[in-house]
């Protein structure tokens, strides 16, 4: 089987999720280059390489699932690069204190995470807290030191951290969920941009399968904003839960 065709399969499928639920798509591609890949073809690809390789999934697919979304957005530029340089900030930290913990400290912090996403994205927000005072005070206020947290613990962690933007737009920050899916991919823009870069320095080179993966994801990203209208509240977030439930196995089971 043609190995560009494979991965440019791969880098589609994750942009299509990327675009259509507002994640960045690495929890599908890595699993997908380290374990499906080797099945059909003869590449095997390191850990490392395949984080490098999702860097430019999630980048361009982000770029391209926020450009399309952008016409349905009510949030200013500005503000999302606020808050993704913030998330960017986080993670510069966090990638500094990655070193002080140990594996299994990381990957439980990772469960922690995944549980707060599932958390948020089934939290029923009281009335009191859904008045335009208490949001607006939280959107000015609370939601850069939340963006930075996020990138605090994604810095940690090694990963985007995506899949926590879309919970804490819609659960805490009161934005409906055709705005919070395309802002969260905006607000991975700069992390994302920073992360891939710092993927290409240690080798010099582009890794090997990110030209097709990247090709994909741009497709699939713009495919799944296109599609995302014709999903409800409900879906995306079943679709997100189904996802985080199928990644939190999988951690787990690597714990134990």
């Amino acid at each position: 089987m043609n190995s560009f065709l494979f991965l440019l399969g791969g880098g589609a499928v994750a942009g299509l999720v990327s675009g259509l639920l507002g994640i960045g798509g690495a929890v599908i591609l890595i699993p997908y280059i380290l374990y499906v890949v080797p099945v059909f073809l003869s590449l095997r690809f390191s850990p490392f390489e395949a984080t490098q390789i999702s860097m430019f999934q999630v980048f361009f697919a982000a770029v391209a699932g926020y450009i399309t979304h952008r016409p349905q957005l009510l949030l200013p530029v500005r503000t999302l690069m606020f808050w993704g340089g913030s998330a960017l900030l986080g993670s510069a930290i966090g990638g500094s204190l990655s070193r002080l913990l140990p594996g299994n400290q990381i990957l439980i912090l990772y469960l922690a995470e995944i549980l707060l996403a599932l958390y948020l994205l089934h939290r029923s927000p009281r009335p009191s807290e859904q008045t335009q005072e208490r949001l607006s005070r939280r959107r000015r206020v609370w939601a850069p030191i939340l963006m930075c947290g996020i990138g605090l613990v994604s810095g940690i962690l090694g990963i985007g951290g995506g899949f926590l933007y879309y919970p804490v737009m819609t659960g805490l920050l009161g934005y409906s969920t055709r705005v919070a899916v395309g802002s969260s991919l905006g607000i991975m823009i700069p992390m994302a941009f920073a992360g891939m870069v710092a993927k290409i320095l240690p080798a010099g080179i582009f890794p090997n399968g990110a030209l097709p993966v990247a090709i994909g994801a741009l497709a699939g990203s713009i495919a799944g904003a296109r599609l995302h209208p014709r999903l409800g509240p409900d879906k995306i977030r079943w679709g997100q839960t189904l996802l985080l439930s199928a990644t939190f196995l999988r951690i787990l089971g690597a714990l134990l």
